[in-house]
């Protein structure tokens, strides 16, 4: 392999777009058909700094909004602290470290459990449809059993002062904080997973600016940063090819999940989903928090059902197969309806919006 031997993206390209001599109609915007031909082969305009300067915005929403989450408590339901307090907390574990550990520690476990579920669920039902909807379904099962077991973990109804679920008991405070904790650990996950995911266009992104107005060189037709190039040898070009070709798999498989290109996704779709994210955590943590208070068990299963199915609504919406046909915004702004409605539902139930 000679060492100016171009990689399989790039000769892909190199191939179709149309040579200089071609004739063109007078009426085709050059832009635009570059772009419809670079996109064609998995090329995108744009520039990835400023992308991902963009997707900043995201950690950066998620940080405020955990943070107004975390005051709200103490801003809006202001409540007398007893003393010594009801739950024997450790010298080195004060609160709410009990809260956020506990429920980072569930919410890991689940999440490492997705694929497991997924490929069990794929044996069982080998139809893509079926088995996505069979996976989500089992794993909004084992979500809510882990957000069920952190409050057990933490004994939240044992050390509970009053018999009913009221934002006036240190109860209150202690499932809002785990459902922080939890929220905070998806937040994390989905954070990385879209820094993750633009990586992967690092080398696919062409500057635009060059020239629009007449038809590019074949310089200028070279889509690839030349940044990236390894040095002009056989093997290093010949590994540089067969990354290209996992990240352009790693792509389509990407972009099959979103029906679109991430890098196409407006930005403040991660910014709304981070703050759906934190109000889903804290309604579904209320619901589940007030289930373990008195002895009606159909109103301890109506809402532990009600969590369940919110939290399933959302996890189908978002599922890889039916997400392309929702679409990423539609699914953002459903989200957020049913995020804020679980929210306001779990502090309905403990008498916080009376």
């Amino acid at each position: 392999m000679s060492a100016t031997h171009s990689s399989p993206e790039r000769i892909r390209v190199l191939n179709q777009v149309p040579e200089d001599d071609e004739p063109m109609s007078e009426n085709v915007d050059w832009e635009d058909e570059e772009e419809f031909l670079l996109e064609e082969q998995g090329f995108y305009r744009g520039s990835y700094p400023r992308l991902v300067a963009l997707y900043t915005l995201a950690p950066f929403t998620a940080l405020t909004a955990f943070a107004l989450l975390a005051s709200l408590p103490y801003v809006a339901y202001h409540c007398p602290e007893p003393y010594p307090p009801t739950y024997p907390y450790p010298a080195s574990l004060p609160f709410p470290l009990p809260e956020l550990l506990a429920s980072v520690a569930l919410y890991s476990l689940s999440h490492l459990l997705r694929s497991p579920i997924y490929t069990i669920a794929a044996i069982i039902v080998p139809f893509p449809l079926p088995a996505t909807l069979l996976s989500t379904a089992l794993h909004t099962a084992l979500s809510t059993v882990a957000r069920l077991f952190t409050l057990t973990l933490l004994l939240v109804h044992h050390y509970a002062v009053y018999a009913y679920p009221t934002w006036h008991d240190l109860a209150f405070r202690r499932v809002w904080w785990a459902a922080l904790g939890w929220a905070f650990a998806d937040a994390v996950t989905g954070v990385y997973q879209g820094y993750a995911g633009l990586a992967l266009y690092r080398d696919v992104l062409v500057l635009p600016g060059l020239s629009t107005s007449t038809p590019m060189s074949e310089t200028e037709r070279t889509p690839l940063l030349t940044s990236h190039r390894p040095d002009p040898d056989p093997d290093s070009e010949l590994d540089y090819d067969l990354e290209q070709l996992v990240a352009l798999k790693a792509r389509e498989e990407l972009e099959d999940v979103f029906g679109l290109p991430l890098v196409r996704i407006p930005a403040f779709i991660p910014c709304l989903q981070r703050v759906n994210s934190l109000l889903l955590s804290v309604g579904l943590f209320l619901l589940l928090g007030a289930s373990l208070y008195g002895p009606n068990h159909l109103r301890r299963w109506g809402l532990v059902a009600l969590a369940a199915a919110t939290h399933l609504l959302l996890a189908v919406l978002h599922a890889p197969i039916v997400l392309p046909r929702v679409g990423v915004q539609g699914a953002a702004f459903l989200g957020a309806v049913v995020s804020l409605g679980a929210f306001f539902t779990g502090l309905g139930v403990w008498g916080g919006v009376s």
